[in-house]
C-alpha cells in the first residue's frame, strides 16, 4: 500500500471536527486545548511530541465601534486589527479624509525616505477612510504621514487582520514600528453610506472606539519528530498554524488535521525513510505575527542549518471548490515542486517566487522552502471580493469559516498529495535542489536592476559575481551524479544558506524582515528611488550608501556559494 493510500479520510475528518470545537486565539484556553488534543492523539500512536512553552507578544482584538457624528450620523459595530492601538474610553475623534485605494509604492517595506508623492491627499491630523483591505505596509504608510486613525471599508466581508509590520517578537530596533494609532475595518455594507457621503465631498466627523489586548503571553507549540529507520539526522520540516480567527475550519483547522494525518502516516512508514520528518503546529501566526515559527527559526537556527533539507508550509487545504494548486517556492527547489505537483497532484503549474506569508520564517536561515497552497479557481462564486486573484474564499478570516465550508473528499485528496511529496523528500538519497535555478533567478534580477538603474549605479561587480555563481552551479550540476549523496547534499544546502538570505531578505540570517511584500534582492530595490531622486540630491546620496552596502552583502553571499560549488 502506498503512503497516499494510507491516508484515512475518516481520521482526517474526525480530527478536523475535534479541533473546530475551540476558538484558537493564541495563548488562550481554546488554543491550548487544541495543542493538548494534538499531543494526546499523536502520543497515543507512539509518536514523539514535544510541546514548547515560551512567551510571545500576542494581540487579541476587543470591542470596536465607529460613530459617524452629526446630522445623519450612525453607530457602526466594527472590528479592529490586532496590534492596532486601543483608544481608551474617550475614543479618537477627527475629520474623515477619503483616500480611495491609495497606499504605499510597490517596493520592499521600510523605505524611510518615501513619505508620499506630490499631489497626494494630505492626511495629517485626520482619520483616513480607505477602500479595500488594509495591509501592515499600507497602515504604516498613513500613520507615518500623521493620520490620527484609519478606517478600511472592505469590498465584501470585514476580514480579521493584523496591522503590525514586525515579523515575530520585536527587538529594540523593530519595537519602534509598533502601531500607535487605532484602526477599524468595516464590510462594504457597513461602510457604503460613509463612502457615499465622502464621495459627495461632505465633511464628516468620526469617533472611533477600539480595543486590543496586546501583552506578553505564555504560549504552547507542539512539534512531532519522526525518526527515520536509517538513523540519519537530516530531516524535512513541515508546519502549519494552529491558531485561528474564530473557529477557522479552513484556516487552519484543516491544515492542523492534515499535519496530524501526515505524522501518523510517516510514523507508520518510518522504516522506509532515509531522513526524518518534523511536524510543527505553529502558534502566533495571526495574533503574534508569525511568532511561533519565528521563535523556532531563532531557537533552532543551528539545527536547521545542520540538518533541515527543506521546509513545507501547509495552510487552508480542503475547502469546498479549492481544486487549484498555486505553489510557490525558493528557487533551488522549483524544478522538483513543479514536477511533484504534476506527478502527484495531476496539475501543470508554474511555481511562483516565495511570498511573505504562511509562516515563511526560514528564508534568513537559508532553508529551501515551498508550499502547494490549494485555492479556489478563477471565477469561483465564493472568491474573496478583496484581491480575488489570491484564490481565497470570502469567508477567509471571518466567523463564517466553519465546518460546513469544508469538503471531506478534497481534504483527503490534498493530504494525499502532501503525503506523497513528503515521503519522496524523506526517501530520496539526494536532495532535489538545483542551484542553477537560483543562479538564473539571481542573474535575471541583476539584469532588471541594471535596466532600472539606466547606468546611474555601476552594477558591474555584481554582474560578475552573478556570472561566476552561474558557472559554478553549472559545473557542480555536471558532476553531481558522481558525488556521494551526503557530500552533495551538504554542498547544496550550504549554497542555499549562503544565497537565500541575500536573494530573499534584507535582514540576512540573524534577523527577520518586516512583514510586507516579497522581492528578489530586496535590499537593492531602492535603486528606483535613487534614480528618481537623483545622485546629487541629499536623499540620493543616502540611498547610494545603502545600495553600496547591499551590493557588498550580495556579492559576498554569491561568492561564498560559488566557492562551495567550486570546492566540491
Amino acid at each position: 500500500m502506498s503512503v497516499q493510500q494510507k491516508v484515512d479520510a475518516d481520521s482526517l475528518w474526525k480530527n478536523l471536527g475535534e479541533i473546530c470545537r475551540w476558538e484558537r486565539y493564541t495563548g488562550t484556553e481554546g488554543e491550548n486545548a487544541a495543542v493538548r488534543y494534538v499531543e494526546a492523539e499523536l502520543t497515543a500512536l507512539g509518536i514523539d511530541v514535544e510541546v514548547h512553552a515560551f512567551s510571545s507578544l500576542i494581540s487579541i482584538p476587543g470591542g470596536t465601534t465607529l460613530e459617524v457624528l452629526g446630522e445623519g450620523g450612525e453607530m457602526i459595530p466594527a472590528i479592529t486589527a490586532v496590534f492596532g492601538a486601543s483608544t481608551g474610553e474617550s475614543g479618537v475623534r477627527g475629520q474623515a479624509v477619503h483616500v480611495g485605494e491609495a497606499g504605499p509604492p510597490d517596493t520592499p517595506f521600510g523605505d524611510p525616505l518615501y513619505t508620499g508623492a506630490s499631489g497626494e491627499t494630505p492626511v495629517a491630523g485626520r482619520v483616513v477612510v480607505a477602500e479595500g483591505m488594509l495591509s501592515p505596509a499600507r497602515f504604516y504608510y498613513f500613520e507615518r504621514r500623521g493620520a490620527l486613525a484609519q478606517v478600511y471599508v472592505n469590498k465584501g466581508n470585514a476580514h480579521e487582520l493584523t496591522v503590525s509590520t514586525i515579523w515575530g517578537a520585536p527587538t529594540p530596533e523593530s519595537i519602534a514600528r509598533m502601531p500607535e494609532t487605532p484602526v477599524v475595518t468595516l464590510s462594504r455594507e457597513q461602510g457604503a453610506a460613509l463612502l457615499e457621503r465622502l464621495e459627495r465631498r461632505e465633511e464628516v466627523e468620526l469617533l472611533i472606539h477600539a480595543k486590543t489586548d496586546t501583552a506578553w503571553r505564555e504560549t504552547l507549540m507542539p512539534v512531532a519528530t519522526i525518526t527515520p529507520g536509517s538513523g540519519s539526522e537530516e530531516y524535512v520540516l513541515v508546519g502549519g498554524h494552529i491558531d485561528s480567527w474564530h473557529i477557522g475550519a479552513n484556516d487552519n483547522a484543516a491544515g492542523d488535521a492534515t499535519l496530524m494525518e501526515l505524522a501518523r502516516v510517516a510514523h507508520e512508514t518510518r522504516g522506509e525513510l532515509t531522513r526524518g520528518l518534523k511536524v510543527a503546529w505553529w502558534n502566533g501566526h495571526s495574533h503574534g505575527r508569525f511568532s511561533g515559527s519565528t521563535w523556532y527559526a531563532d531557537h533552532m537556527f543551528q539545527e536547521l542549518r545542520r540538518n533541515c533539507v527543506v521546509y513545507l508550509n501547509i495552510d487552508q487545504p480542503g475547502c469546498r471548490g479549492a481544486t487549484l494548486y498555486r505553489p510557490f517556492c525558493t528557487a533551488e527547489v522549483r524544478d522538483w515542486v513543479q514536477d511533484a505537483v504534476s506527478r502527484i497532484g495531476g496539475q501543470s503549474t508554474q511555481p511562483d517566487h516565495p511570498r511573505k506569508m504562511a509562516d515563511q520564517s526560514m528564508w534568513g536561515v537559508g532553508v529551501p522552502s515551498f508550499s502547494f497552497l490549494p485555492v479556489l479557481p478563477p471565477g469561483h462564486l465564493e472568491l474573496r471580493k478583496d484581491h480575488p486573484a489570491d484564490g481565497f474564499p470570502e469567508y477567509w478570516h471571518h466567523p463564517a469559516d466553519t465546518l460546513d465550508k469544508m469538503d471531506k473528499a478534497l481534504l483527503a485528496e490534498h493530504t494525499r498529495v502532501y503525503a506523497g511529496a513528503l515521503h519522496e523528500l524523506c526517501t530520496l538519497e539526494r536532495a532535489p535542489l538545483n542551484p542553477a535555478t537560483t543562479a538564473a533567478v539571481v542573474n535575471e534580477e541583476i539584469g532588471r536592476l541594471e535596466s532600472l538603474s539606466g547606468g546611474a549605479v555601476d552594477l558591474g561587480d555584481l554582474r560578475e559575481a552573478g556570472a561566476r555563481f552561474a558557472r559554478a552551479c553549472a559545473a557542480l550540476n555536471a558532476k553531481i551524479e558522481s558525488l556521494d549523496a551526503a557530500h552533495a547534499n551538504r554542498a547544496l544546502l550550504d549554497m542555499s544558506h549562503a544565497v537565500n538570505p541575500v536573494l530573499y531578505t534584507m535582514a540576512g540570517p540573524f534577523d527577520h524582515d518586516p512583514a510586507s511584500g516579497a522581492f528578489r534582492l530586496p535590499g537593492l530595490q531602492c535603486i528606483g528611488h535613487f534614480v528618481e531622486r537623483g545622485p546629487e540630491s541629499d536623499a540620493g546620496r543616502v540611498i547610494y550608501t545603502r545600495v553600496l552596502r547591499e551590493k557588498n552583502r550580495i556579492i559576498a553571499g554569491l561568492g561564498a556559494a560559488s566557492a562551495i560549488a567550486e570546492g566540491v
